[in-house]
């Protein structure tokens, strides 16, 4: 049973909690309506997620075999077998689109778009450098969009700016500690991609990608726009968080030479906790308190 639901990678499941940053920035955080759609939006997005996982697995079981980690993964090790894991994986698709469906039909289009251009990514784009990551970087935007279709909300573009520069951030950061990580185990590669990335390109593009994070997200919070909305113009001072937040994952990846997944980072680095659930609460203090 555990090796079935270390298939399913519930604690990759964190991503998707992007879809609930529309019932907060749209002042329906506490409307118990709105909250109980966007948890299903979050359950069915969250079994998609596991849908693309498993299929991704089965695409790279061979180079999974020759990774220092993920040769440990169910398909890989052997633990559950191709079939087993093909029909679990229809399984999350077909339930998550059904639970889509009942949504609305926006939402059901999003994820859908989700399901395609990650059906894409693991048949070709996986192995195009930078698009790879770009596409990956997408996944966050379209959360964002199906939680904000769910409960019916506009969102600000900066803000979806900030988030697309961030998982670039993440991304590329990822790659850095994949190259490093096959490189110190195996003679070969065991992703076609990593072999056209470097350490000195991947460094210069995640200062672009944080440059462009930290700006975005700046002139979100000073947006006439934000401020009229929220009745408040101390959003400015969430943004030290922000940059600690980043600056700490860089430290973690930087320090000590990890795989560089966020998802990791995220969950074992009590700093990085620390600072975003502080984060979550002065963004909710100020823009609530303010009405």
């Amino acid at each position: 049973m555990r090796d079935y639901v270390f298939l399913l990678r519930p604690k990759h499941w964190i991503k998707n909690l992007f879809i609930f940053a529309a019932l907060i920035f749209s002042l329906n955080l506490f409307d118990i309506g709105k909250f109980i759609i966007s948890l299903r939006a979050f359950i069915a997005f969250s079994l998609i997620s596991s849908f693309v996982y498993i299929i991704n697995d089965i695409v790279d079981i061979e180079q999974d075999k020759r990774h220092p980690k993920k040769r440990n993964r169910p398909i890989a090790s052997g633990k559950i077998a191709l079939v087993n894991a093909l029909l679990i994986s229809i399984f999350c698709l077909i339930a998550g689109l059904i639970i889509a469906y009942f949504i609305n039909l926006n939402t059901l289009i999003v994820i859908t778009i989700y399901v395609i251009i990650n059906i894409f990514y693991s048949i070709k784009i996986r192995n195009v450098v930078i698009l790879d990551v770009i596409t990956i970087a997408l996944g966050f935007i379209l959360r964002m969009i199906a939680g904000a279709t769910a409960i019916e909300v506009g969102f600000s573009s900066w803000i979806l700016l900030t988030t697309f520069s961030i998982a670039l951030v993440l991304g590329f950061g990822k790659r850095r500690g994949e190259i490093l990580l096959t490189s110190n185990n195996f003679s070969e590669d065991t992703r076609s991609v990593l072999k056209q990335y470097n350490i000195q390109y991947l460094d210069s593009i995640i200062i672009s990608s944080v440059t462009l994070t930290i700006i975005s997200y700046a002139l979100y919070t000073i947006d006439s726009e934000v401020i009229y909305r929220f009745g408040t113009d101390k959003l400015i001072y969430t943004v030290p968080f922000v940059i600690y937040g980043i600056f700490r994952y860089l430290y973690v990846i930087y320090k000590f030479d990890n795989d560089g997944d966020p998802t990791e980072i995220v969950l074992k680095d009590k700093l990085i906790i620390y600072i975003v659930i502080i984060w979550i609460l002065i963004i909710v203090g100020l823009i609530y308190g303010a009405k």
